[in-house]
C-alpha cells in the first residue's frame, strides 16, 4: 500500500516450485528505477531502494549504519530492515585472481535510515505523480 515503483523496476515472484519464497514489498516502500527485487526478498515498511539496486535471497546487504550484514538464513528470506535506504555498491574481492586483477563485485549497501530529508524526497515523488 502506498508504494512507488519507478520505471524499469522489476519485482519478481515465483510460482514454482511451490516451496519457493516470494517477494514481499511492505507498505510505503519506494523502489527506484532499474531496481530488481527477486525471489526470497522481503522489503520492510518505508524502505527506499535507490536506482539500480538488485536484491535476491543470495545477496547479503551491508549495513554501514548498524555495522551488520543482513543475510537470508537457511529457509528464510533476505529482509531489508524497515526504513532502510539501500543503494547499489561494490566490494573488492579479497583473494585469488579476483584480488590480483583488482575485481570488485556488486553488493547492496544500507547508507542510512529514513529521515525528514528522505521523506521530503518521497513526498515530492507523490506530488509529481498527482
Amino acid at each position: 500500500r502506498n508504494c512507488h515503483v519507478s520505471a524499469a523496476a522489476q519485482i519478481g515472484g515465483v510460482l514454482e516450485p511451490v516451496g519457493a519464497l516470494p517477494v514481499i514489498i511492505e507498505d510505503e516502500v519506494l523502489v527506484g528505477g532499474n531496481c530488481g527485487v527477486y525471489e526470497g526478498t522481503v522489503v520492510g515498511k518505508r524502505a527506499v531502494l535507490g536506482t539500480g539496486t538488485i536484491l535476491n535471497r543470495s545477496t547479503p546487504i551491508f549495513d554501514l549504519v548498524k555495522g551488520v550484514v543482513h543475510s537470508a538464513a537457511d529457509d528464510q528470506p533476505l529482509v531489508v530492515p524497515p526504513e532502510a535506504v539501500v543503494v547499489a555498491g561494490s566490494r573488492q574481492v579479497q583473494k585469488g585472481l579476483g584480488k590480483e586483477w583488482g575485481i570488485s563485485l556488486y553488493t547492496p549497501v544500507i547508507v542510512k535510515y529514513r529521515d525528514a530529508r528522505t521523506d521530503a524526497k518521497a513526498q515530492l515523488e507523490d506530488l509529481l505523480r498527482g
